[in-house]
């Protein structure tokens, strides 16, 4: 059985009209973050050609938005409908109709109309997710293979309104992950895929569903090793309706035909040898039957001489003399015999499909014909084009092949890198293309006899190393469409007073783009084996400072992107994952990956910019934030730093000198959270100095930035994984009071509206790259934001609407109306009216329960009955929780009025429980870590984690907030309902008493479930939850143990059970003997 986590608080939808502000609410959040512009693209994707005639399109994937780019006028149309990774694409024929799809959480295939850029069809949850898809040659059918095992072929009939495929069949596991599909273009009911080891063929119907045939291709098949045979890639049916040819890694190509066509031809053979054996032998008939096998395409021997091109290592062709100079009287004779396979492929698939043997006579039941060799290299494409069948392989040679697998033309002058893919431009029945140009520096023909030139379509190509080229005029012009980021890219920044953005990969390149005309600028390749983790310039943008992996710093000209210094800086041990300049570049800091901080002073007066003040290790968990501030008293620059250990160090910058940091005293700003960014406070909207924090319980806090008091908790965005980077979003315009936090989480970016409140309507998020979003960076102007999406080589430039945003607060409603929605039940439900009822009952409670007389109630409760009413309402707030929210409400408003708030109107209480409260309960996953790093024990029964009585009290009154035994023996009573049976014992309990009563009522053991469901009484619904989160530790555990070590644990367990049977026995042997 399984469980699910408890549920997050409901996000509200609507203030009042719900249908009315639904919609909204939807048009308002695709508005306020619009994607702009995608840098890069998924280079293990295919890129297809979407030019018809003369324009010029393409089309590539960037994470999980589809990109249609008219590389002619530099314009892009982005296709945003994926929630994952887009994982494959095709395109129609006639380049009208694009499909999409990706594998994961709720994952689709989209099929889009190019020329309006609108989805035209969608299928949701796609079993398994969706590996690779292709068009049939109408696109009236699409074929899909799941990318997940086990493997699901099914195919759509996309243009019919039902949204279940038409038929679909699991394949077995041992045929290995196909993934590569194909329809064949001269008959829509016919398929074929391959993995690197087998490759399948099928036939489909609406009467019989999918029908697959997987023949063996082995070492044994042609004699050859596997080394040497290589592993397949792609597979394509050529223009004779029974073969289909695939692709090696070896650069074999193998030659399939259909199995009962092959025996038909040699029973044939057989019968012409016997007929030619009765007759009397003469030399010249002799001669004419070989010269007649030897025309025969069937019979012909595809060996590696016939295929064998020249020594030139230039572009040409290859002709032979005996086939250019064939008669045409022979040329009719191979078209009658071509005429006569298709009849007779036509009339056996007709005879099948009226015999019981339908799988022994399809014409898919194919076997391995012919092995043959073209090239060295592996073979990484293989399509084909007209009659052509043409190849990419490694090396990034386009080769091109007549149907009798004879090299016609090679182009090897492209020089991109090995080939990804390659598609070809689609021409209209009325256009001409334009003559070859004789001035160009054209390859004429290395044949002796005349021939006209050879031509072919323009075609796109796209190699691994992310480079886009366009080849048009036969080969004869190639022009580099893109040059993108082949490795991730983890860092960027943006100019501080300029549209530049600047970027650089895990292969040590720079890149710098002006994003408003959408042209790169310079590019620098700085190294080649050593990342770059992180970019920022400085105040005035003369330079850029550049991290790498390996502990490296360099500062470079912000222009030409080369380095100004001698040699880099290599004072780190670790990667440097964050660098930061003061407000006027006096210093220069960064963060490492082993906890330790650098700094960096500049030199005004010296050949050297900056010289190396100190390093310190303050913190014992990574470094989460790094900035720098001035002191409020004296306005002398300050560096802080924040942990995941809680702690907020500075460095006094004034009093450090070389080799000597100097540290201030620390402050644990955290008691159970850990922040995962910092920065302050925007000065205009507190007349105080606050630092803003973001922790991993989604909560928003605010510090005072000199006594570092936290004086608000806010209830952050909730957008499935916490906030990892916060940032001020710089003002669009400078008359505006309006402010903003730009955010990000694990695959979401996102707006938050200042002054923080805890009102879900004034935060939203988008997907920015649904794998991992590694960093995120504003413009100077406010006006657009750039992400990077690390592995996925993409970064993504998204426009900023804050006025869209300020809509949806006001849609959301005044006062306390988004805050109802965030309680179950809302205005009217039960914890609302309880909230009313624990609001009189405290006031009951703080004026002395025993009182008779008159009672003056209010609306207002004392700061001090916060914490009771906290409990009451089923939040258990530590003490220094507590301590927090009084402090908020107290201080609330002392910079105005100078005085202290001493009591809370309901209002505002219900702010502070929801913004104070867990944002989604207590986790069960998290309770049962906790019990599993106290527990000192596994119990051999049940194999879940136990603790014992003394080692639990130990913790509970040594570690944390501590508590004695009275306290201890009261919260027992509590829990398990002793208040009235124990109220006399414990105005005379002592501390002897509270140890004895502490025992009795504490099992000596205590496993996870007994914790749960027998001392805090909790849900049987939640225990249940625990316990299926132990199950699924165990069964990690237990995957990561050696074979030999559960096979021994296997055996102690065994043990275990047969002792304790035993021992049950013999305790029940002396019963039965006394009963007799």
């Amino acid at each position: 059985m399984s469980f699910t986590p408890p549920d997050a608080p409901p996000f509200p939808v609507t203030a009042d009209d719900e249908h009315q502000d639904e919609e909204a609410s939807v048009a308002a959040y695709a508005e306020i973050l619009s994607f702009q512009w995608c840098f890069g693209f998924n280079k293990d994707l295919p890129v297809l050609n979407l030019s018809i005639n003369k324009t010029k399109k393409i089309f590539f994937a960037a994470a999980q938005i589809g990109v249609l780019y008219d590389f002619a006028n530099n314009r892009q149309q982005l296709l945003i409908g994926h929630r994952n990774n887009i994982t494959c694409c095709c395109i129609s024929n006639d380049k009208r109709w694009l499909c999409t799809a990706d594998t994961g959480r709720d994952c689709t295939i989209i099929i889009w109309d190019t020329i309006t850029g609108l989805p035209n069809q969608t299928y949701f949850d796609v079993i398994n997710g969706t590996g690779t898809v292709t068009f049939s040659t109408d696109a009236k059918y699409l074929a899909a293979l799941s990318e997940k095992s086990p493997q699901i072929i099914s195919v759509w009939d996309w243009t019919s309104e039902n949204d279940k495929p038409v038929c679909a069949l699991e394949l077995k596991r041992e045929y290995s992950n196909q993934h590569y599909l194909q329809f064949n273009p001269r008959q829509s009911s016919q398929l074929v895929s391959n993995s690197t080891t087998q490759v399948l063929f099928y036939e489909w119907s609406h009467e019989n569903g999918v029908i697959c045939y997987d023949p063996d291709l082995s070492e044994r098949t042609f004699d050859i090793s596997r080394e040497k045979l290589g592993y397949l890639t792609q597979s394509v049916f050529l223009a004779n309706p029974t073969q289909v040819v695939s692709g090696t890694t070896t650069g074999k190509l193998v030659l399939w035909d259909c199995k009962s066509y092959r025996e038909k031809m040699e029973m044939n053979k057989k019968q012409k040898q016997l007929e030619y054996a009765r007759q009397p032998s003469k030399l010249g008939d002799n001669k004419d039957l070989t010269r007649d096998r030897m025309k025969s395409p069937a019979n012909r021997e595809l060996t590696r001489d016939t295929l064998k091109s020249s020594g030139s290592t230039r572009s040409g062709t290859l002709s032979s003399r005996k086939s250019s100079a064939k008669s045409s009287q022979q040329d009719d004779q191979e078209n009658n015999q071509q005429q006569q396979q298709v009849s007779f492929s036509e009339q056996l698939l007709e005879n099948a499909q009226n015999t019981d043997d339908f799988y022994g006579l399809s014409p898919m039941n194919k076997q391995p014909l012919k092995l043959c060799e073209p090239q060295k290299k592996p073979i990484t494409i293989l399509i084909t084009s007209g009659d052509l069948i043409v190849t990419g392989d490694t090396e990034g040679v386009v080769r091109f092949f007549d149907q009798e697998l004879k090299l016609r033309m090679w182009f090897e002058h492209i020089r991109i890198g090995p080939i990804q893919s390659l598609s070809f431009t689609y021409t209209t029945s009325d256009f001409t293309p334009p003559p070859l140009s004789a001035t160009l520096n054209y390859k004429q023909n290395e044949s002796t006899l005349q021939q006209p030139p050879f031509a072919t379509l323009d075609f796109t190509v796209s190699s691994t190393q992310a480079v886009i080229a366009h080849v048009t005029h036969s080969g004869q012009q190639v022009s580099i469409v893109k040059r993108d980021s082949p490795t991730a890219i983890y860092a960027l920044d943006t100019h501080p007073f300029q549209h530049k953005l600047c970027f650089a990969n895990a292969s040590g390149r720079l890149q710098l783009w002006d994003y408003e005309q959408k042209s790169i600028i310079t590019t620098v390749q700085r190294t080649h084996d050593n990342a770059v983790t992180q970019l920022r310039y400085n105040h005035n943008a003369n330079y850029i400072a550049v991290g790498y992996a390996d502990g490296k710093l360099t500062i470079c000209d912000a222009l030409s992107l080369e380095s100004i210094l001698k040699e880099p800086f290599q004072y780190a041990k670790a990667a440097i994952v964050l660098i930061e300049f003061s407000n006027s570049s006096d210093y220069l800091a960064t963060a490492e990956e082993d906890y330790t901080i650098s700094v960096y002073r500049q030199n005004l007066n010296s050949a050297e910019i900056y010289t190396f003040l100190g390093r310190y290790r303050a913190h014992y968990k990574p470094i989460r934030a790094l900035f720098f501030g001035f002191t409020i008293d004296d306005n002398q620059p300050i560096l802080t730093t924040i942990g995941a250990d809680r702690i907020l160090a500075e460095y006094d910058l004034n009093e450090s000198e070389i080799d000597h940091l100097v540290l201030k005293p620390s402050t644990r700003i955290e008691q159970i959270a850990e922040p995962m960014s910092a920065g302050y406070y925007p000065a205009s909207l507190a007349k105080e100095s606050f630092l803003i924090t973001v922790n991993n319980e989604f909560k928003y806090k605010l510090y005072n930035a000199d006594t570092k008091m936290c004086r608000k908790t806010v209830l952050g965005p909730t957008f499935g994984s916490p906030v990892r980077k916060i940032g001020i979003l710089p003002k669009v315009n400078e008359d505006s009071s309006e402010e903003y936090i730009y955010f990000m989480t694990t695959d979401k970016i996102g707006l938050q509206r200042l002054p923080l409140t805890g009102n879900p309507y004034d935060q939203m998020a988008i997907i920015a790259h649904p794998n991992r979003v590694s960093d995120i960076r504003a413009s100077y102007d406010g006006q657009y934001l750039f992400t990077s999406g690390g592995l996925d080589n993409v970064v993504h430039m998204l426009r900023v609407d804050p006025q869209v945003l300020q809509a949806q607060a006001e849609l959301g409603g005044k006062d306390l109306i988004p805050f109802y929605k965030l309680l179950e039940g809302g205005r009217e439900g039960e914890i609302f009216r309880e909230m009313q009822e624990l609001f009189y009952y405290s006031q009951l409670r703080h004026q002395d329960i025993n009182r008779f007389d008159t009672r003056e109630i209010r609306a207002r409760i004392p700061l001090s009955e916060i914490p009771f009413v906290m409990r009451a309402l089923g939040y258990y707030p530590t003490e220094q929780e507590v301590e927090e929210m009084i402090n908020e409400v107290k201080f609330s408003t002392y910079i105005d009025t100078k005085t202290y708030v001493e009591d809370i109107d309901l209002n505002d209480f219900i702010k502070l429980y929801i913004n104070h409260r867990p944002a989604f309960g207590l986790n069960p996953a998290d309770l049962t870590h906790a019990f599993n790093v106290l527990s000192d024990q596994i119990n051999s029964d049940n194999g879940q984690p136990e603790i014992n009585r003394e080692n639990l009290l130990c913790l509970l009154q040594r570690y944390g907030e501590h508590i004695n035994d009275y306290e201890m023996a009261e919260c027992l009573a509590n829990l398990l309902n002793l208040n009235n049976e124990t109220t006399d014992i414990f105005d005379t309990m002592n501390a002897d008493d509270a140890c004895r009563f502490i025992e009795d009522q504490l099992p000596e053991q205590m496993t996870i479930q007994t914790f749960t469901e027998d001392l805090l009484k909790m849900p049987s619904q939640y225990v249940d939850q625990v316990m299926y989160s132990v199950k699924v530790q165990q069964r990690r555990r237990s995957s990561l143990m050696d074979p030999k070590t559960r096979k021994r644990q296997t055996s102690i367990e065994k043990q275990q059970r047969m002792r304790s049977s035993m021992t049950s026995t013999t305790q029940r042997t002396p019963s039965f003997l006394n009963d007799s």
